[in-house]
Formats: C-alpha cells, structure tokens, sequence
C-alpha cells in the first residue's frame, strides 16, 4: 500500500492532495470496494502530513461518497453506486433552482422522456407494468393538497418508466433531473391548479400504451405530456418573475 501513494509537495493544500490520490487510486482500481485504507497513522506517515490534515481529507473523500469511516475500525472504499454521479448533480440543480431552471429542466425532459417511453413500452416487463400501475393508483388518489406527495409519485412514475428501458445508464442519466420534480411540482401546483389532474390523465394514456407495446404511442402520448408540462412551467415562470 505505501507504493500506491506518494509524499506531496505544497502546490495546493495537503488535504486536496491526499484526496485527489486516493480518488486516482479508486478511479484506476488501484484501491477496490471494500479495502480498508491504512491506519491514520500509517497514511501520514506515506503521505508525510500531520494527522489533522489527513483527517480533513478522508472526511472530504468520506462526503463525496467514495469511503465510509467506520468508528474504532478505520476508512474503507465504498462499493461503486450511482448516488456517487446523481448526488452531485442533484445537489446542483437545488442550488441553482430558480424560474430559468425550471423552464430549462423541463425542456431537457422533452427531449429525453418521449423515447424513455417508446423504450419502456418496447422492453417493459409485467413486474415493471404491475409497478407502474400501483403508483399510478397511488398518483389518482393523492390528496389534491398534497403537493409534495404529488410531485413525490410524479418522480416516481417517470423513474419507474426509465427503469423500464432496461438499460441502466438511463435512470442514472435522468435521476438528478427526476429528484427535483417534488420541489418543482409544489411550485407549479401553486399557480396552476389543473397539472395534477393533468398529469394523472397523460400518465393514464401513457400506461396504456406501453401496456400494448405500442411503441411509438407510447412516444406520442409522452410527447403530448411534456409540451404541456412545458406551457405549465412558463406559465409558472412568469408568476415567479
């Protein structure tokens, strides 16, 4: 393990250093999920740093998500997962939400979701329908109140449908975007009243459609509910204005 690091100079803090050698250790392999690291005092030791620096780094690698730090059993690399590419983004787009995001996320999904959705109905499996309608039953029946909840099965619906794609680098790609559609349907809701129902009418005819594997009525239905999705959130833009 100490050739996998070497001693750092000072060109930028200690702690970045150590951080961008153990993210190039992980990245390359070289350190795998589940290895534990060595010892504290081992790491500075390789790294020839103060222990306070090397803890500052392994918290930072600890909230990027690449180890956990485990109490009286040390740092180990932690199993590659997809939070590690959506958290970031999703962390982003809350940040940066304002009118001109929503506007342009929904813009975004009108490209996406069309041909999410003529996949889905081309590889969807009865498990994926059965799951689908059960959230779809969830989403007719929300109180008409409960904004957060509406935006909650919203997401849900429209990830359900990515998953049934059965490629899992489309779910990966559209979850940032599909997390922020609580915080963003409570918005909309509140200056127009009809996109819940709305929304609950195009998903019907959405399901539908991809329960007959009709692919391409799939895309039309979905199309049809993201232009309007679309004119929701202008009108939603120019109240925030």
């Amino acid at each position: 393990m100490d050739k996998t690091f070497k001693q750092i100079g000072n060109n930028t803090t200690l702690s970045q250093q150590i951080v961008q050698q153990v993210e190039d250790s992980i990245r390359n392999k070289v350190l795998l999920p589940g290895q534990k690291l060595p010892t504290e005092q081992e790491m500075s030791a390789i790294f020839g740093v103060s222990r306070p620096a090397l803890r500052e780094a392994l918290q930072i690698l600890s909230t990027r998500g690449l180890i956990t730090i485990r109490k009286g059993r040390g740092a180990f690399v932690n199993d590659y997962h997809e939070t590690l590419a959506s958290n970031p983004m999703h962390l982003y787009l809350e940040l940066n939400l304002n009118k001109d995001l929503i506007l342009q996320l929904v813009a975004i999904r009108k490209i996406l979701e069309p041909n999410i959705a003529r996949l889905a109905a081309e590889n969807r499996t009865a498990t994926d329908l059965e799951e689908l309608q059960a959230i779809l039953n969830q989403f007719e029946h929300v109180s008409d109140t409960d904004h957060e909840k509406q935006g909650e099965l919203d997401r849900d619906f429209h990830l359900k449908l990515a998953h049934s794609t059965q490629n899992p680098i489309i779910p990966l790609i559209v979850d940032p975007v599909f997390q922020m559609m609580p915080k963003i349907k409570t918005i909309i809701l509140e200056h127009v009243e009809q996109a819940h129902g709305s929304a609950v009418e195009h998903h019907r005819r959405i399901l539908d459609e991809i329960e007959a594997g009709d692919a391409e009525g799939a895309y039309r239905e979905m199309l049809e509910h993201m232009s309007i999705a679309e004119e929701h959130a202008q009108v939603t833009a120019r109240a925030m204005e």
